[in-house]
């Protein structure tokens, strides 16, 4: 028996693969790592984090930003033209219902038409 149909999907019931461990599993590899590192190490791993970004090293910046300040969060910039139409121009609702597939030439009049009209 297979897991997949002739079109190399997933079959109705198979779940693709096994997923994320089970929470005591992460739980008992977090209480390995803090049994293993002190607080006397982590303050020196963090020193010499601080050193290295001080120095110009880029992964010890990123390493020290992204567990003070979390990793930053991904955004996209639309920038250029889809035809004539400059998409910098367009609210944030029209480059929605563009990227949702609407007629640009209804998106572009959403935008000039009040919404009581």
């Amino acid at each position: 028996m297979t897991d997949r149909n002739d079109k190399g999907q997933f079959v109705k019931g198979n779940s693709g693969g096994p997923g994320r461990p089970k929470k005591e599993r992460e739980e008992k590899f977090l209480e390995i790592t803090q049994s293993a590192c002190t607080y006397s190490d982590w303050r020196k791993i963090i020193k010499r984090a601080v050193e290295q970004a001080k120095r110009g090293d880029s992964r010890a910046r990123k390493f020290l930003a992204d567990y003070l300040l979390g990793p930053p969060r991904q955004r996209h910039e639309l920038m250029g033209t889809l035809g004539n139409l400059d998409l910098a121009s367009l609210s944030l609702i029209q480059l929605e219902r563009l990227a949702a597939g609407d007629d640009p030439l209804k998106v572009l009049l959403m935008g000039t038409v009040s919404d009581t009209d």
